[in-house]
């Protein structure tokens, strides 16, 4: 649930909300196994953590200045404790200055499965200012996309199948029109990294309850995406190996061993909508012949591939 905080009340402590975590703090969030892969953590030189900390402090009071509506919805702590934790593990990860930038921002205009708050795409000149054209556009993308078009660039993937001139094209959401959104290989891959940080940071605590919003009982957040999200390690381990080659494969096994057997034969590759406009887009889709379920529960893979074939 997303609490709204007033900005007078903001404007009375304006670091408090997202002021860089301890190493301590991290380690014991939610006492989940994605925390321990956050960063700072014991192993951050200190010079950097505090380095960290002034950044974050500035962009911040940058974000206060320009951009008073992003203050004014993001005083829910749990949604800002996932902000800060996808940040987090991609200082981690050691991933670069406009990503974890990017990870801080990532659901900025809302997303394909949150739309609990969304700042006008009116603003992006004045977010590209704050944390650079790079990590803007990484979140544009993020907002904008379509996810199944992601996971199958993802699940295409093969070792060797794509060069340092290879472009790829999602699409973005249906409601949105569709239009096309080409990356290039860097992007895609930092793209791919953005998407990995945000679902493994978030999958645990996400499995403990059930949501009416994304179809799910209790413990099957883990099947959501669950392919294109094992994929998207692969590709990293592969493509980053020197930064990621060891990490993130062991980071989402780590995660996923977390999940009850009972779950993991379930799948669910599609996210449910989370608008009338959403809903209507992938009716018409359906109308026009595209092969989408109507029903976008979690389920067994088995008999979603043979309602699949019959159909």
């Amino acid at each position: 649930m997303l609490f709204l905080t007033t900005a007078t009340a903001l404007r009375a402590t304006p670091f408090l909300l997202l002021a860089l975590p301890s190493a301590s703090a991290l380690a014991s969030e939610n006492a989940t196994v994605a925390s321990k892969y956050k960063a700072p953590n014991e192993s951050t030189p200190p010079i950097v953590a505090r380095q960290w900390a002034q950044d974050d402090k500035d962009l911040w009071s940058y974000v206060e200045e320009k951009v008073p509506a992003v203050l004014d919805h993001t005083g829910s702590s749990s949604f800002d404790e996932h902000l800060r934790g996808v940040q987090a593990v991609l200082r981690g990860w050691g991933s670069p200055n406009y990503l974890t930038k990017a990870g801080l921002f990532h659901s900025i205009y809302g997303t394909e499965g949150f739309q609990g708050f969304s700042l006008p795409l009116s603003e992006r000149e004045a977010v590209q200012d704050l944390i650079g054209e790079k990590a803007e556009r990484l979140c544009w993308i993020f907002c904008m996309v379509d996810r199944t078009t992601v996971d199958e660039s993802a699940l295409r993937w093969t070792p060797g199948s794509c060069d340092s001139n290879c472009r790829f094209t999602f699409l973005s959401r249906p409601e949105l029109g569709r239009f096309e959104i080409v990356v290039d290989k860097e992007e895609w891959l930092d793209f791919l990294e953005l998407t990995l940080a945000d679902w493994l940071e978030q999958v645990e605590g996400a499995a403990s309850k059930p949501s009416s919003l994304f179809l799910w009982d209790e413990g099957e957040a883990y099947a959501y995406r669950r392919k294109a999200y094992r994929a998207m390690s692969r590709v990293l381990a592969h493509e980053r190996m020197g930064r990621l080659g060891g990490i993130v494969q062991q980071m989402h096994g780590e995660v996923y061993e977390t999940e009850s057997e009972v779950t993991k034969i379930l799948v669910q590759p599609r996210t449910p909508p989370m608008s009338e406009a959403a809903a209507r887009a992938l009716d018409a889709l359906r109308s026009a012949g595209e092969d989408i379920p109507t029903n976008l529960r979690p389920r067994p893979e088995e008999k979603m591939a043979f309602e699949t074939e019959r159909s």
